[in-house]
């Protein structure tokens, strides 16, 4: 189910609705850094919406962590965004597929969704330190061709 605020006010405004309505029951410090994001094609926007989201959950449920950052950044033609927590942090397996058999289903349906559109999510933790999450998407999806 798409949430009705990504199509009322866009991705931005979503992520800090999203993580407003965690920081009161988690008691999470969310920053949230932003450039201005160009429009997305819907599909992205839905993508890199429930990443954060599922992410931001994991940092609430497992993490132990202070505080979380969101950043979104436009590079070229691509938006980057990287959501990190100052929390426990865990061993990475040798591959992201390797998740589900550690019982880290979340991480395992997030890398998922970053395939849903063409992408790679990139993860990096260290015990004691924390995690990022990182996914980048096309601000298009494909280009027009010329008939």
């Amino acid at each position: 189910m798409r949430p009705r605020i990504l199509d009322d006010l866009g991705l931005v405004p979503a992520i800090k609705w999203l993580a407003e309505e965690i920081r009161n029951f988690a008691e999470i410090e969310i920053e949230i850094k932003t450039d201005t994001i160009p429009p997305l094609p819907p599909e992205t926007q839905l993508v890199l919406f429930r990443i954060v989201q599922e992410t931001l959950n994991n940092v609430h449920r497992h993490s132990g962590a202070s505080k979380a950052i969101v950043t979104a950044e436009c590079q070229g033609n691509e938006i980057k965004m990287t959501i990190s927590d100052n929390g426990k942090g865990f061993e990475l397996p040798e591959q992201l597929s390797d998740f589900a058999g550690r019982g880290k289903l979340g991480l395992t349906g997030t890398a998922e969704r970053a395939r849903l559109i063409g992408r790679e999510l990139e993860v990096s933790s260290q015990v004691g330190k924390g995690t990022k999450i990182t996914v980048k998407a096309l601000t298009k999806l494909y280009t027009e061709s010329n008939s």
